[in-house]
């Protein structure tokens, strides 16, 4: 009983709102009400498609296995507005809860069934001690909790600190993020199926680092990758 009127007075003087429409949520609901969900929010489903635009970023790859994006990135988008949120605004709850509903659609939709490991673009330490926490780690701990799948962060790694990719070119990308991935404790992903997790793909340059690190590391490993939301192009 207590407990119910804490609540209320909560909810009074800090009313749990939707970050897209800004009604109040009700109980159930968490982040985002059950009508932005359903009609607010852009799904890529480019996995579906037969010219699957986020496969053809990692075309000439052969380790590559599966490649899907959750929502689709527009600038001035709710999209944009949810990953500000868990990006830059301390709310790594809203990272795993957007990773836990993707792990329930990608699943529904037979992806990823026979990864061994969950891993994270990883953010170099100096990054991930300002930003608090790494919001793709975040992600993956919604995707393990969808999937039962174990997340593993510690065979990738960052070794260079770089600056913000989101005002730069495709080649500059491609320039900013060379050589910056690297690779520990190689063998337990050896022979096995790992899903990178990233936030949002743009050019893919960034998750295409990362898996020439582990590729050029690892031998016999096999690659997926999602990210939450992909930039239209």
């Amino acid at each position: 009983m207590i407990r119910m009127l804490l609540n209320d007075l909560l909810s009074l003087f800090y009313p749990r709102l939707c970050l897209i429409c800004r009604q109040s949520l009700i109980d159930f609901e968490q982040h985002v009400c059950l009508h932005c969900l359903c009609n607010n929010l852009p799904y890529a489903r480019y996995h579906k498609r037969p010219d699957n635009p986020a496969l053809k970023l990692y075309a000439g790859i052969p380790q590559i296995r599966e490649v899907a994006a959750f929502l689709i990135y527009e600038k001035d988008s709710y999209v944009q507005k949810l990953v500000h949120d868990f990006k830059y605004r301390d709310n790594s709850s809203l990272a795993e809860y957007m990773g836990q509903l993707a792990a329930y659609r990608m699943k529904a939709d037979g992806l990823f069934r026979d990864v061994d490991f969950l891993t994270p673009v990883p953010l170099h330490p100096k990054k991930e001690r300002q930003r608090g926490y790494n919001q793709s780690l975040r992600i993956a701990r919604g995707m393990a909790s969808g999937y039962g799948i174990p997340i593993c962060d510690k065979v990738l790694y960052r070794k260079i600190y770089t600056t913000s990719q989101t005002r730069k070119s495709v080649y500059e990308r491609h320039l900013n993020i060379e050589n910056v991935f690297d690779t520990k404790n190689g063998h337990l992903f050896a022979g096995k199926h790992v899903l990178l997790v990233d936030d949002v793909i743009t050019t893919g340059a960034t998750s295409i680092a990362c898996i020439e690190a582990l590729t050029a590391a690892i031998p016999d490993i096999r690659i997926s990758v999602f990210s939450l939301a992909m930039v239209t192009r």
